[in-house]
């Protein structure tokens, strides 16, 4: 745009002043040749636009093939989560951490309470359950958290399915600020964002 700018500046005056006097060859010889360094300039500024489109339209190809590989990615993942069941029968001789370990459901027995705390309705003692009880089994990353009786930071941070490790018992404090006076003293039936 300033190129055509310093054009218009420099041939508009031309007009106005061939119109009042006769330019002399000479004079005529160098405003054509200043005209066409300026032309010139122009194609070599056009080419360089040209050459960024073409390596921008190289990193457009680029990232549209970045998505279409996540987007498989994410399908196999979902077609992965599909395999998990969201709810279990109870069988003779289960018990929640016998539950937990089972490789379709989590594997590992550490991650009992989960199970525990998704059936709380159902499930009073965690140490008695019942034949033929249908559990609900939650998946993926949760991303809050409902205080029990019982809990406090660093054990919500432990969790397996949470951060499984005490240490970032922070991370939670510092994303739930307006609800923890007090990082030592939290109550059942408050309900915290979990950072991902």
């Amino acid at each position: 745009m300033k190129k055509i700018t310093a054009i218009l500046v420099i041939v508009f005056p031309l007009i106005l002043f061939a119109q009042e006097e006769k330019l002399t060859e000479e004079r005529a010889k160098a405003m054509i040749d200043s005209l066409r360094a300026l032309e010139q300039s122009l194609q070599t500024e056009i080419q360089a636009c040209q050459n960024e489109v073409e390596g921008l339209r190289s990193e457009i190809s680029a990232l549209d093939e970045q998505i279409g590989s996540l987007q498989g990615e994410i399908n196999s993942l979902k077609e992965e989560l599909a395999k998990y069941p969201s709810e279990y029968e109870v069988k003779p001789g289960d018990f929640l951490a016998k539950i937990s370990e089972y490789e379709f459901i989590y594997g590992t027995y550490k991650a009992w309470p989960r199970i525990w705390r998704a059936n709380m309705d159902k499930i009073k003692d965690p140490d008695l359950i019942y034949p033929g009880w249908i559990l609900k089994i939650p998946h993926g990353l949760d991303k809050t958290y409902t205080v029990i009786r019982g809990d406090y930071l660093w054990k919500i941070a432990s969790f397996y399915w949470i951060y499984r490790d005490g240490k970032q018992w922070k991370t939670i404090y510092e994303a739930n600020k307006d609800k923890i006076k007090n990082p030592d003293l939290i109550y059942p039936g408050q309900v915290f964002t979990i950072p991902r």
